[in-house]
């Protein structure tokens, strides 16, 4: 179904940004990737061309354009102990099996991360934020308008009567429908709401720069000052150049301004709201059906208002005998003896993991590993560390099973999911693609046998995408197969 059949229940549930009632533990962030590549498969992967006029024309594969691995492992919730009283950020270290054994000499170590969730209201920081809308003339499709207003009420409604907000729109130009103020008893907030109509071209930039400006006016250290970008186009009015835009809004984060951007539709330029969310230390969401706006509003709402702890960094140290095989998604920094791995800001209630493989040259020895974990807690002001050390031990019997604890298990099957999802793309990108479809026959294969039923939601939902491009991918090589090789068109 198309977003816009969605599009009035993405802003009723931005009530829910100011509502601060209790939501289920979001996930990692950004759940982007997994969305974007979800809706290139449902928009039909293998297609013929309109223009052919024969029946046997060729089909076309669609490439995803994205694969981050972490956001795959994330998208779930995960099962990880709280943290404690006064603790901003929980760790929760464990290998899928302790010993290693001589004819399985491999090692997968979960390192997982929970933040608290807020239940009450007042527990969560003044709110000073700017909602920039994009009411170019796409908007006018589907009444898609008239249910964004609809929604933007509902949300008013919801809101305190000391929270700041202001609202910027933009078509060919930008402009403030509603100054940044307390919107005390919204009557105002609901007449800017009613003038919102959908004309002329897409200048984000210029509704991006206003929105910051707005937001400065009543910037306050140790509120949450943030911006919330919506688009369903690509800039093309005004400032067009995506470097000069995210090099704009950089320095605005610089000065203490969030931005957190989402993306309504595949035609984005989905690595410019991605870049710009990054820096702006906030999440790039795309939506593409309910499932996305559920993602987005209810399960990941504490994201866009309350973060606890920035600058994080999480290090594993290891010794000889010990070699980091493949760190699953992120962009890891090797170091001699150890890996190390940033991580985004993380707010109220996250649940995250990092998942790496390890290999080891002996098993004669109890070989350790230490996990250290650094961040600044926003609440207390200051730089926490925290180090946990765990152990592999050899195993008494010839072989072991390498997935014995349950959560470990499912999440390193997703992230091999995941990962034969990348290294499909990119051997499809180089022409190789009946080497891409045996990646993923792989990684499938891998699943079904640790899961014969596929009784897992989480699981079999990151499946059922790997199945489909698996299978849009026999169809595809099945049309060139005869007379052609696999890699070499």
């Amino acid at each position: 179904m198309k977003v816009y059949r969605f599009f009035e229940k993405v802003f009723a549930l931005v009530l829910c940004l100011c509502s601060w009632t209790f939501v289920s533990a979001q996930q990692s962030g950004s759940a982007a990737s997994v969305s974007r590549t979800r809706a290139i498969l449902n928009s039909g992967t293998v297609y013929t061309p309109p223009t052919a006029t024969y029946s046997s024309a060729p089909p076309v594969f669609k490439i995803p354009e994205e694969i981050a691995v972490e956001e795959f492992v994330n998208y779930h919730k995960h099962r990880l102990p709280l943290p404690k009283v006064g603790q901003a950020v929980a760790m929760d270290t464990r290998w899928g099996n302790s010993e290693v054994s001589p004819s399985q000499r491999e090692a997968v170590l979960q390192i997982g991360f929970t933040t608290a969730e807020v239940n009450e209201r007042t527990d969560l920081r003044p709110l000073n934020l700017v909602l920039v809308i994009d009411k170019s003339g796409s908007m006018a499709e589907h009444d898609k308008m008239s249910r964004v207003q609809e929604s933007l009420r509902t949300m008013a409604s919801k809101l305190r009567a000391d929270d700041i907000v202001s609202i910027v729109a933009f078509d060919t130009t930008a402009q403030v429908l509603y100054p940044a103020r307390a919107i005390g008893d919204r009557s105002a907030l609901l007449r800017a709401i009613d003038c919102l109509e959908p004309d002329g071209w897409t200048n984000l930039h210029g509704g991006l720069m206003l929105g910051y400006a707005e937001a400065r006016k009543h910037f306050r250290a140790g509120a949450t000052n943030r911006v919330i970008l919506l688009t369903d186009g690509i800039a093309n009015r005004g400032v067009v150049e995506p470097s000069r835009i995210a090099a704009e809004s950089a320095k605005f984060n610089e000065k203490g301004i969030d931005l957190s951007t989402i993306g309504v539709g595949l035609e984005l330029n989905n690595e410019l709201l991605r870049t710009l969310a990054k820096s702006g230390r906030g999440l790039y969401h795309f939506i593409s059906d309910y499932n996305d706006i559920n993602k987005v509003f209810v399960n990941e709402v504490q994201s866009l208002i309350s973060s606890v702890a920035k600058m994080v960094q999480v290090r594993i140290e290891y010794g000889p005998g010990l070699q980091v095989e493949k760190i699953y998604g992120y962009s890891p920094r090797l170091g001699n003896g150890s890996v190390s791995v940033a991580l985004d800001d993380m707010n109220n209630g996250l649940t995250q993991v990092v998942m790496a493989k390890f290999r080891t040259d002996s098993v004669r020895s109890t070989l350790p590993v230490k996990v250290r974990l650094s961040y600044y807690d926003v609440r207390r002001k200051c730089t926490v560390e925290e180090v946990q050390e765990l152990r592999l031990e050899p195993a008494e019997s010839d072989s072991c099973d390498l997935l014995v604890d349950v959560e470990v298990k499912k999440n390193y099957t997703i992230a091999e999911l995941a990962d034969s999802l990348f290294a499909m793309a990119g051997l499809a990108r180089s022409g190789n693609y009946s080497q891409a479809q045996n990646v993923l026959d792989s990684s499938v294969s891998a699943a079904y046998e640790r899961y014969p039923h596929m009784e897992d939601e989480d699981i079999r939902f990151i499946l059922n995408i790997v199945e489909g491009y698996q299978r849009d991918l026999k169809v595809y090589n099945a049309h060139y197969r005869k007379g052609e090789c696999g890699g070499c068109r």
